[in-house]
């Protein structure tokens, strides 16, 4: 597979992305369309920013590198939103929906960028995420 900006947007900017995203938000019934209409402002914003930083780059080699980068960057973003979410419930017995629909909606793109990855990059990247210091930070 040739890697570029065309299949990079058509994969971000599909209809099938779109339709997950609308759907999730019509789940979050307790906020009002404007709420609504901000998390998927937020995620389209998420989404161009990746595809005008891709659209910068002509070398293959150096656009899957930005991708890989770029995977790394959301995804840790997604752990850190549910890292937050988590803790909530932990000590409120509920989190912010808004926190958990950011997570969710991420969580698509995420996933469409990991595709242009190989398996062994997904892996790798992985298992550096989980423990992303080999000592505890001391501050």
């Amino acid at each position: 597979m040739t890697l570029d900006i065309a299949l990079l947007r058509s994969t971000l900017t599909g209809s099938e992305l779109e339709q997950y995203w609308a759907s999730c938000l019509e789940e979050y019934t307790e906020a009002s369309s404007e709420e609504r209409a901000t998390l998927l402002a937020w995620v389209h914003h998420v989404r161009d920013g990746f595809l005008s930083h891709a659209a910068d780059i002509d070398d293959e080699e150096e656009l899957l590198v930005s991708v890989a980068l770029s995977y790394i960057e959301l995804k840790s973003k997604w752990q850190m939103l549910n890292t937050q979410v988590n803790y909530q419930v932990y000590r409120t017995g509920d989190a912010k929906p808004d926190l958990m629909f950011k997570s969710s909606l991420l969580s698509v793109i995420v996933d469409a960028i990991g595709k242009f990855l190989t398996d062994d990059d997904i892996i790798k990247i992985q298992e550096f995420l989980l423990n992303p210091t080999a000592e505890p930070l001391r501050f």
